[in-house]
């Protein structure tokens, strides 16, 4: 496709009168630039004589010109070398066109190397360019490129392209991206289209092409010309058009590559070439506008919200990992292994070398491979060696060898599809020595925090393997797995429930900044959510009496702020409902304990009571605040 651009660009140039212009598009990144410099060069060859000037296409970058005066400058700049010939003498022709073309430059009538005099005004570009004369050889072609990223008005920047097009006879390309352009430039942009373009091509990235000119370009590297082939399968899974980002990545790694023992970069180093792999994935995702958040996500936390249904994360999540599927049978660990992920993205952000990482983590990975670890290699084994790889997996996980919830869930998966494509009977037998594995495992938490980040962990590697069989042995041992997590999240407090119940001079201080961190889920902070609803009020109320008044009204303050007495709350719902009976209990205990208090003890008991009275309202349902009390 691009091979007939460039043809028709040599016809556009050899055409004396064209009175039209060219339109190149296409995404930024695609090559548009690239593509327009390359073919510019087939005019490097012609030369000026001292009786003649020969001009060569301009080229002409409008990103962030903000005035005409800025093209016309850059015009000039460009124009300027043609008055001289290759030895550095002025081009005597030019004294012909002294009349039609006001200039300034310095001199030489003798040819002594001695400056003989100036012009004093500056270069008319427009007059050069518009003028005819026999002394003018060459071709008037003007490129005008990024357009949609030009400050000036577009309909005075239009307006001057197209006085090039109709008053001065040249060949004129404009580059840029239409989809950038807003409504109202965009606008006036497809009027000009009309009038003034003749023709239209759109740019395709040609990735072959454009490898095979980064691998030239980077500091030159045996490992990644070695790499060609799978470098282009990498960046064709990304489905991005950007060759930039793509020439940004290669470069990064290769200077990572300098930096690597000798030994370690290898051709045949799976490793190296999985982290190769993640490096121009994670390139492309953070580059990609619609999954840069998520990727920069993509940890730990990002990975727990695969168990929530109808999750927008989960989808998105979930699509990037179906676009390196393919890529990832060649591989040991996926493109988007969460360790590289977040180590890649660290180096973007902050620009911390990753070489202590890579070697370490292929030296590690170099030593002997974990059976569970073979799984996915599968396609290449003999049946018997799968067969025995799967037996010594099941026994790794029985043996407590494999301690990651990740790669449990991970071998899991496997185990289950192969069961599901006839290739591995799976038996139920150890299907229920896994459960009883997996419930030790979630039995050996201690906090919710460490519950939650196992779930997150043991899901995301179930999830690991993407298919169409379905998986009814994976289905089985996640619902078994979801429901040991429920019964053990009962058993663990929370960071508020821990305060409420233990609740102190100190501690009472700590309630607004728990109320503000993340519930261990992540799925949302803690005054979102009901925070009494498990709570013993009677032991509540006996702890809130052995508080000073100051931290009574501490207390009285964090149920103001968490239940957001100062504001008017819209969609409350039953956010809150579960806290109504703890509620309601305590303001009984509170309201007893007036009748028998005295002075500003009293008082600091009434100002609890009013404030368990407003926040009994909004878990109730009722949004709207009361007056002063």
């Amino acid at each position: 496709m691009n091979t007939l651009i460039l043809d028709f660009l040599n016809s556009y140039a050899d055409n004396t009168n064209p009175q039209y212009a060219v339109m190149l598009k296409g995404k930024w990144g695609c090559g548009k630039t690239h593509l327009i410099k390359e073919w510019k060069k087939r005019f490097d060859g012609t030369a000026d004589t001292d009786g003649e000037i020969t001009l060569k296409p301009i080229y002409i970058s409008t990103y962030g010109m903000d005035s005409v005066n800025d093209i016309k400058t850059a015009i000039d700049r460009e124009l300027n070398p043609f008055f001289y010939s290759k030895t550095g003498r002025f081009i005597k022709g030019v004294l012909k066109l002294a009349g039609k073309v006001v200039f300034k430059t310095s001199m030489d009538f003798n040819e002594d190397s001695k400056e003989d005099g100036s012009f004093s005004a500056t270069l008319d570009s427009l007059s050069l360019l518009q003028v005819k004369d026999d002394s003018i050889r060459g071709v008037k072609f003007l490129i005008f490129d990024d357009i949609e990223r030009c400050l000036i008005e577009m309909k005075e920047l239009l307006g001057f392209i197209n006085y090039f097009v109709e008053h001065c006879n040249c060949h004129v390309v404009v580059i840029g991206d239409e989809n950038h352009l807003e409504e109202l430039p965009k606008a006036v942009w497809d009027e000009f289209k009309e009038k003034t373009i003749g023709r239209e091509f759109e740019i395709q990235p040609d990735i072959e092409e454009a490898i095979e000119y980064f691998l030239g370009e980077v500091p030159v590297s045996d490992y990644l010309k070695e790499m060609r082939d799978f470098i282009i399968a990498c960046f064709k899974c990304t489905k991005s058009d950007n060759l930039r980002v793509l020439r940004q990545c290669l470069y990064d790694f290769k200077s990572h590559l300098n930096k690597l023992p000798p030994k370690l970069v290898e051709k045949d180093n799976i490793f190296l070439k999985n982290i190769l792999g993640s490096f121009i994935a994670v390139y492309a995702e953070y580059n990609n506008s619609e999954n840069k958040e998520v990727i920069c996500n993509w940890s730990r936390d990002c990975r727990i919200s695969l168990l929530q249904d109808n999750n927008e994360d989960k989808q998105r999540i979930q699509h990037l990992r179906e676009k390196y599927h393919s890529l990832n049978k060649e591989l040991i660990y996926d493109v988007l292994n969460p360790e590289y992920v977040t180590a890649i993205i660290h180096y973007i952000i902050t620009g911390a070398p990753l070489v202590e990482f890579i070697v370490t983590e292929i030296r590690d990975r170099q030593k002997e491979l974990k059976p569970w670890e073979m799984l996915s290699g599968f396609f290449d084994m003999e049946q018997q060696k799968l067969e025995s790889i799967c037996q010594d997996t099941i026994k790794s996980i029985l043996d407590r060898e494999i301690k990651d919830a990740y790669q449990l869930g991970y071998s899991i998966a496997y185990l289950s599809y192969f069961h599901a494509i006839g290739i591995f009977y799976f038996i139920q037998a150890y299907v229920s020595l896994i459960k009883v594995r997996i419930a030790e495992m979630i039995d050996s938490q201690t906090s919710l925090e460490e519950l939650y980040q196992l779930r997150g962990l043991f899901i995301s590697g179930c999830n690991y393997v993407t298919t169409d069989s379905k998986t009814p042995i994976t289905d089985d041992i996640v619902d078994y797995f979801l429901q040991k997590m429920k019964s053990k999240i009962n058993e663990l407090p929370d960071q508020m429930q821990k305060a409420l119940r233990n609740l102190t001079e100190g501690t009472v201080e700590q309630l607004i900044i728990i109320d503000r961190s993340p519930y261990p889920d992540k799925s949302c902070t803690y005054e979102l959510r009901a925070i009494f609803a498990y709570e013993d009020a009677n032991a509540l109320f006996d702890a809130i009496c052995k508080l000073s008044n100051k931290s009574k009204n501490t207390f009285t303050h964090f149920l103001a702020y968490h239940y957001k007495f100062d504001y008017d709350l819209q969609d409350v719902g039953d956010r809150y409902k579960a806290d109504v009976p703890c509620l309601l209990k305590l303001k009984d205990l509170v309201g007893n304990e007036i009748s028998i208090s005295k002075g500003v003890d009293k008082f600091a008991f009434i100002k609890l009571k009013n404030a368990l009275i407003e926040a009994i309202r909004r878990c109730e349902g009722k949004s709207d605040t009361l007056p002063p009390m």
